[in-house]
């Protein structure tokens, strides 16, 4: 069965990661008015247990939503976008085996792909709004204006405002922005960080243990949230690479963000990294070679041991695949 039958269908749910990006939505909101198109009278709607603030302010300009849920009930049909592992999304897992699931993503390939029916992983895409895009152009179906916003806003975002762009995102870029003004999608993108993010950032570099091996700079840290941004963060001041660990107790949950330099990926792809620790502490992860995180579950005891240990956990497998 092609893609183009799947969004014909006439229920779906998008499914976005915890604190979905502009890359996970812009990809959310494409298919969904892709799957509208091909299928007017659909049942379609997104949904994700939280959004990041900029997706916020995307889906405001565009006139989109998300619905925010824990626990969505599943149609025969779910749609996963840019997700790495089962537990970056708050689902019944058990339910969501015995439905259709189609996952599109641009990370690495975890046990997540082996429940879907139907999967296009591009790991050598730098965003998955990309791999969106080129389904437009399989279809002969060019998105509206609102909607070429959101995939450009998700490119932009995940290549690190072109940092990493690729020869095709270029051409993808070229054939989305028609009457768009790029500024305007580089301004969506930027915001004065809030006080609590800024508060976070300063607490992790206040804790930050810095190691050395080989030369490479390796910074451990913790906080209660933002732990994606804050491992960025360190990463920028001077560590060659960051594991940020963040625990939290109600929801009875680790969770691990890992950043690092180009020089260091070479050696240690973090995605793969995270995916191996992710299993070893009872949870999943994965991610890309300069980015990876996991998420475990936490029992509850002693926070501070748990902090250490999963630090120590990290650092240790960290050298053994350096060494390697």
């Amino acid at each position: 069965m092609m893609i183009e039958e799947y969004l014909k269908r006439d229920s779906i749910l998008f499914l976005c990661h915890h604190n979905a990006d502009p890359d996970a939505i812009g990809s959310a909101v494409a298919l969904k008015y892709l799957s509208k198109y091909l299928n007017p009278n659909a049942n379609v709607r997104i949904v994700a247990d939280s959004i990041s603030k900029i997706s916020k302010n995307i889906l405001n300009e565009i006139n989109e939503k998300v619905d925010i849920e824990l626990y969505p009930s599943l149609p025969e049909t779910v749609f996963i976008v840019d997700t790495a592992s089962i537990n970056q999304l708050k689902v019944d897992f058990e339910e969501l085996k015995k439905r259709d699931v189609i996952l599109i993503d641009h990370h690495k390939r975890t046990e997540l792909a082996d429940i879907c029916k139907y999967t296009i992983i591009k790991e050598d895409y730098p965003s998955t709004s990309e791999i969106v895009t080129e389904i437009f152009k399989e279809l002969n179906i060019y998105p509206p204006k609102n909607i070429r916003i959101a995939l450009l806003c998700g490119i932009v975002y995940d290549t690190k405002h072109l940092k990493l762009a690729t020869q095709k995102t270029f051409e993808i870029i070229s054939y989305l922005i028609k009457d768009i003004s790029f500024q305007k999608i580089l301004s969506m993108l930027t915001h004065e960080s809030d006080i609590s993010k800024r508060v976070a950032h300063l607490k992790a570099c206040s804790r930050m243990r810095i190691k050395e091996y080989n030369g490479i700079k390796i910074a451990l840290s913790h906080v209660s949230s933002y732990e994606a941004s804050c491992a960025k963060t360190i990463v920028s001041i001077g560590a060659d690479v960051a594991f940020v660990v963040a625990v939290r107790k109600k929801e009875g949950e680790i969770r691990v963000s890992a950043r690092c330099r180009k020089h260091v990926a070479k050696k240690v792809h973090l995605g793969k990294l995270m995916e191996k620790i992710g299993k070893e502490l009872k949870g999943s992860g994965g991610g890309h070679s300069e980015a990876g995180g996991l998420n475990a579950p936490y029992d509850g005891k002693d926070k501070e041991k748990t902090i250490n240990r999963v630090l120590d956990l990290c650092y240790k497998r960290f050298i053994e695949e350096f060494k390697k």
